[in-house]
């Protein structure tokens, strides 16, 4: 029979609809359930589904390794649906009835600010988001809202707005209308890109909100034609994206793009129509080449047979890893003990550790022995500042022969030096 513990974790990722990811085993003489909430459907479904994948990859790795603390790693993972109400029901029922240290997620921002507020804030429980860019999360973390328990594996939309700011200044786009999803991710992101564009002479023509789950966006799209702009910078997910973008080409507008890491999806253009994609300028967290990388790709490849390219599947990978490597550097798997050990093993000063069975092996044996370790992601180094950020380059994306293709890196330096040059 299953452990009572393993039991109600089986339970609670039946009420979900959905099993845990790791295989569950009834030989296991110990389990530590880790939560994970991610868009498993919904309008981030297309991106959310691979994202989980990069979860269960580092459970699998991990527990091949050994597991933590000498027992077994389960992901219990909820479909958040892309929705915040679901979302925040999820966690309720991971921190509740689970009693998870860790909550994995969520992807949109929305959906993780609910999240946050609502639930693993005021519960003491580690939420690490491989996904959520919206600029908030720091404010909130400033006002000393999260009690330190937020972390992010995927830099802050001031890089990202900042970025795309830069990407449309290099390809002459003089006027640019900005459609964005009505809540923190699209806002923010909307913001930091206004902002930046208009610092470099740039034209933000409009900016205009759009509420999900509409059946038509024709008159925001109206609206957002209005000014005659050279280009539309849509932010969003696939799904409404899809509508909207539709409804932009139908309406005659532009067919240049500027599109953001929500919309890194094969599915998303397939969707819309390549033929629609004539010139597209895109942007997302990216991964620095470390030797974490390749292992991950390898991997990866070897689980699930393909790797597609789209954003965030390194950083969810990289989120289960650190919190399992928090927990053998703490030997525990309390909420708090986690939380104050999360930077311990990601700060610089100790070994070098990276990606993958063999890596996590050897963070095991050094942490035994008393030494400092510095786990370098598969999303690139992860050192966290106090608000729970990190920094990463961002990649370049476009459409190539009707195929989502990465074609460079915004690295950070160069973010870094426009946002000095245009300081307040």
């Amino acid at each position: 029979m299953l452990s009572k513990k393993l039991s109600k974790t089986v339970l609670a990722a039946l009420a979900a609809g959905t099993l845990s990811m790791a295989a569950v085993s009834a030989h296991a003489e110990c389990t530590t359930t880790i939560g994970g909430v991610m868009a498993l459907t919904g309008s981030l479904g297309a991106l959310g589904q691979q994202i989980g994948r990069g979860a269960q990859l580092a459970v699998s790795n991990i527990n091949q390794a050994g597991g933590v603390n000498g027992c077994e790693l389960k992901l219990a993972l909820y479909d958040d649906q892309t929705q915040p109400s679901v979302g925040v029901d999820a966690a309720k029922k991971l921190v509740d009835i689970s009693h998870v240290p860790v909550i994995v997620g969520a992807l949109s921002s929305g959906v993780s600010m609910a999240i946050l507020t609502s639930v693993t804030s005021s519960a003491h429980v580690v939420q690490i988001s491989p996904a959520s860019t919206s600029p908030s999360f720091t404010e909130l973390a400033m006002e000393g809202k999260t009690g330190g328990y937020w972390f992010r594996t995927v830099p802050s939309d001031a890089l990202q707005g900042t970025a795309m700011a830069m990407l449309a200044h290099q390809h002459h786009l003089k006027s640019v209308a900005v459609m964005y999803i009505n809540n923190p991710y699209g806002s923010g992101l909307s913001g930091k890109f206004t902002e930046y564009f208009k610092k470099m002479g740039g034209k933000v023509t409009a900016e205009v909100p759009y509420n999900e789950n509409q059946p038509s966006y024709r008159s925001e799209v109206n609206q957002a034609l209005s000014g005659k702009p050279q280009a539309l910078f849509l932010i969003g997910y696939p799904g409404d994206g899809t509508t909207v973008a539709r409804e932009w080409v139908s309406a005659g507008g532009p067919m240049t793009f500027l599109l953001p890491d929500g919309l890194e999806s094969q599915k998303f253009v397939d969707d819309v129509g390549a033929k629609y994609m004539k010139t597209v300028y895109g942007t997302a967290a990216g991964s620095e080449k470390t030797p974490s990388l390749g292992v991950f790709k390898a991997d990866f490849k070897k689980k699930y047979g393909s790797f597609p390219t789209q954003a965030y599947m390194t950083n969810a990978y990289d989120a289960v890893m650190i919190a399992a490597l928090a927990m053998e550097s703490a030997k525990s798997d309390k909420a708090m003990a986690i939380r104050d050990n999360i930077r311990k093993v990601t700060g610089m000063g100790g070994t070098t550790i990276y990606a993958g069975i063999d890596g996590f092996k050897k963070a095991k044996k050094l942490l035994m022995e008393g030494k400092k370790i510095h786990y370098v992601g598969a999303s690139g180094p992860l050192t966290f500042d106090q608000y729970g950020d990190v920094t990463a380059p961002m990649v370049v994306w476009t459409v190539k022969g009707g195929k989502v293709a990465q074609t460079g890196m915004i690295k950070v330096a160069a973010i870094n030096k426009v946002l000095k040059k245009y300081a307040k």
